[in-house]
């Protein structure tokens, strides 16, 4: 499945290896009240993923002995 253009811009940016025209039409979408419920669901996703392996590794670092 292809991403959404949303997903694929925060993507590019999260990786630090999005273009200047990329990152101008990620800040003119974040401001349209039309895009911004999709970049919001698309940065909530990942910023829960971004959690839950927090989590994981922290349980993980737990159980492991001194």
């Amino acid at each position: 499945m292809t991403p959404s253009r949303p997903a694929y811009l925060i993507d590019k940016l999260i990786k630090n290896n999005i273009s200047k025209e990329e990152l101008k039409e990620l800040l003119a979408n974040i401001g349209d009240t039309e895009m911004s419920e999709e970049y919001a669901e698309v940065l909530e996703k990942y910023f829960n993923q971004l959690l839950a392996e927090n989590i994981t590794k922290k349980f993980i670092n737990d159980e492991l002995p001194e």
